[in-house]
């Protein structure tokens, strides 16, 4: 179950990240990404209180750790996309072991509640691919990403 806890600690820190990100875009005045890096902090925020949730559930001891400070700064809008995409990769991975992890140990609830986050993990993985595709296909053209950053708004 340690891997478990773990996990929590990772999604916390996926959170913080994603709102480290976030403020980097409100400082370059683009709302519309800050935004969107936001709802994937809120996103991460359910994670872990999903998986919080499960170790309730099954009885289990929760162990808080503090997740590493996130970076703050980067070079411009692609780099952040490129982290985050590299972020939800990692993330892929560690649910990955949990999951084999569980099967090969035969510890079935932990399978069954990891199947839901694999699934999940496709879609932010694709998600990160998509707009870190358009961000790139943005170059230097500011009426292009102030039009990417619109289509971030909602």
């Amino acid at each position: 179950y340690y891997a478990v806890n773990e996990q929590i600690t990772h999604e916390l820190g996926a959170e913080m990240q994603y709102l480290a990100m976030s403020f980097w875009f409100e400082r370059e005045n683009l709302h519309g990404m800050a935004n969107w890096f936001r709802k994937q902090a809120a996103e991460e925020h359910g994670h872990a209180m999903k998986i919080v949730g499960f170790m309730n559930e099954w009885d289990l001891p929760i162990t808080l750790k503090s997740p590493p400070d996130p970076v703050t700064e980067f070079e411009n809008p692609v780099a952040i996309f490129e982290a985050a995409l590299a972020h939800e990769q990692k993330v892929t991975a560690e649910i990955n072991t949990i999951f084999t992890m569980a099967r090969e140990a035969s510890i079935w609830h932990i399978e069954v509640a990891f199947q839901w986050f694999i699934a999940e993990q496709v879609e932010e993985e694709v998600n990160a691919r998509d707009n870190l595709a358009k961000i790139n296909m943005v170059g230097n053209n500011p009426a292009a990403l102030l039009e990417f950053d619109r289509h971030l708004s909602t």
